[in-house]
């Protein structure tokens, strides 16, 4: 089993643009509109939103940064979450990353990715319709094609990709601002929360409520900034990593939270919050169509498609690793087929077609939420696939964080503020979101966590095998 060690071949430069490529998607295309919904159509306290969901996250990430320097394997997540807690927790932490949180992700980010399309297509129904769903598939497939055949393809779009996925971020958070606020279109926003209107957007109600939930607002930010723990799957194929991979971690994330801030001035302000809250695709397109002009306008929508398929990309590159990370330590399913590298491309290829094959599942939860599958007391229920895997994601986070505190409080090689002041930081980070989501809805966060109680169930038939390190 030595023989199947990926390895280490990606530089600093490398290593920056695969954490902002993973972090820098869909999300921010789609999120502003959630956001200002929550805010009450107010821009001041949808960006107040976007810095405080950066900072209760940079704490993670920064912990994340730390224990990278200490711990090391194939999955960091999974390592993490083994050498500080235990190895059953370690599994369980890999049993969700792979079954339920990239795989999930994979699906949602495709499916976004079809909307922004069937809106450039000049489709009037850019959420629900069988063109969105089958375009989303095509993508699924398309990328995993791309990663199975030829992975060193898709690492040498990544870079390509992070600079196409900027263009538009740059473009309406830098000319946008300029634009909206000297036409002092924000004055008009203020009004939007006199809007009172619901429709269904990727499987969820987004409302627009004269009512402002701050916390609704914040938590909304989350899908936005995910991907930096998705990178630290690839902490172990990073040269120095314990000097580049944190670096690369922490300066990516800051720069995101930037470039985040500055665009949902740009779109808030320069389009038209009515449509932007009612419908995400149509309401981007507005914006910069209201900038840039119609044609340019759907250029700059393209450059979204672009951005989408790259994260898709970059999700199925750390999706492949999924299994693979749990097989490595001799349990889970079929953990001897699982944990094969293919001769030719160094990719463990069982592990990724069970993922993406699971991913597909997700997609059908999508369209089930638009299709009225699923409710709860007569009333329809829609399962939110990123409030679902982000919660739990950093209901997880808080007991590596306690136990890495207990563990390292009395080495003195940690510097004390690592030991004491940053886990304590991370817990307080991870548990208010969670608290904010529990809070905006406390059905939906019960359902979420008898769901991921469920699949756990189902992880743990996997987990008989004798532990076996390879």
């Amino acid at each position: 089993m030595n023989n199947n060690i990926l390895k280490r071949q990606y530089g600093l430069f490398t290593s920056i643009c695969i954490v902002v490529g993973f972090i820098v998607g869909t999300g921010i295309f789609w999120q502003p509109a959630r956001v200002l919904s929550y805010a009450g159509g107010d821009v001041g306290i949808g960006v107040l939103a976007w810095v405080v969901g950066g900072l209760l996250i940079l704490p993670c990430v920064y912990m994340f940064a730390v224990m990278a320097g200490r711990y090391e394997k194939v999955h960091g997540f999974v390592d993490y979450a083994e050498a500080i807690v235990g190895c059953r927790y370690g599994y369980a932490a890999g049993w969700f990353f792979c079954v339920m949180y990239q795989t999930a992700g994979y699906a949602l980010i495709a499916y976004i990715s079809a909307t922004f399309t069937a809106t450039v297509a000049g489709h009037e129904n850019t959420t629900n319709s069988a063109f969105v769903f089958f375009i989303a598939a095509f993508y699924m497939v398309m990328t995993f094609g791309m990663n199975y055949l030829a992975p060193k393809i898709p690492m040498r779009l990544n870079i390509g990709t992070t600079i196409a996925r900027l263009v538009p971020l740059f473009a309406i958070g830098t000319v946008g601002v300029v634009i909206g606020l000297a036409t002092n279109e924000s004055a008009a926003l203020s009004s939007a929360s006199q809007l009172l209107s619901t429709q269904s957007v990727a499987g969820q109600s987004v409302g627009v409520s004269a009512e402002t939930n701050f916390l609704g607002a914040i938590f909304a930010t989350v899908f936005a900034y995910n991907g930096w723990q998705a990178a630290a799957a690839f902490n172990s194929e990073v040269k120095n990593s314990k000097r580049n991979f944190p670096i690369a971690l922490l300066l990516g994330f800051v720069v995101v939270m930037v470039i985040y801030v500055l665009y949902f001035i740009g779109v808030t302000t320069a389009g038209d919050a009515y449509a932007l809250m009612g419908n995400a695709p149509l309401g981007t397109r507005a914006a910069f169509s209201n900038v840039f002009g119609a044609a340019a306008g759907n250029i700059l929508m393209v450059f979204i498609i672009i951005s989408g398929l790259g994260i898709l990309n970059m999700c199925c590159m750390g999706m492949s690793r999924g299994m693979y990370a749990i097989a490595r330590r001799g349990i889970g399913p079929l953990p001897h087929r699982m944990v094969v590298l293919d001769a030719q491309t160094n990719v463990p290829t069982t592990s990724m077609v069970a993922c993406v094959a699971l991913s597909f599942l997700w997609l059908m939860v999508l369209y089930g939420n638009n299709h009225a599958w699923f409710s709860i007391a007569g009333e329809p229920f829609n399962f939110r696939l990123q409030d679902f895997y982000n919660m739990l994601f950093f209901i997880l986070l808080i007991p590596i964080f306690t136990g890495f505190f207990i563990k390292n409080r009395r080495d003195k090689t940690i510097h004390i503020f690592n030991r004491f002041i940053a886990p304590f930081f991370g817990i307080g980070g991870a548990g208010f979101l969670v608290y904010a989501l529990a809070q905006v809805n406390y059905i939906h966060a019960a359902i979420y966590v008898l769901t991921f109680v469920v699949l756990m169930l189902v992880g743990f038939l996997f987990i008989g095998r004798k532990k076996n390190e390879g």
